[in-house]
């Protein structure tokens, strides 16, 4: 990942966003949300090669994929959660980015509830 060529659209976006917002405050949240936007699909060519790492450390690990789909999964949700909340706070709608966090939260749990059904078939067949 360039991180220098993400810093530079970064900072001329935020040029661009504190100029728009003083002539024309209307456009401002728009403008932002398109520099979030085009900030993360810059970062996403990057996720691809930490997604496929994961996978093959598993692989070598003998690790059941489905937990590690689970853990990439919940870190996706989490950070998707985090980009939309903080988008609806930049935007003046705090009460909508908590709602996002909360229904990040309930996405997390049901992601994880296969994981968590597993673990106490184990600790049954354990038990019995």
């Amino acid at each position: 990942m360039d991180f220098i060529k993400i810093a530079l659209v970064a900072i001329a976006s935020l040029v661009g966003i504190l100029v728009v917002r003083q002539l024309k405050p209307e456009f401002a949240v728009p403008l932002t949300v398109g520099a979030s936007v085009l900030l993360l699909l810059m970062i996403c060519d990057a996720l691809y090669n930490v997604v496929y790492t994961f996978y093959s450390f598993a692989e070598q690990a003998n690790v059941d994929s489905d937990a590690i789909g689970c853990v990439i999964k919940v870190v996706g949700i989490g950070y998707l959660a985090e980009f939309s909340n903080n988008l609806c706070i930049d935007s003046g709608c705090k009460s909508v980015g908590d709602k996002v966090l909360l229904a990040s939260k309930i996405a997390i749990l049901f992601c994880a509830l296969p994981i968590v059904e597993k673990l106490f078939g184990a600790i049954i067949s354990l038990v019995q």
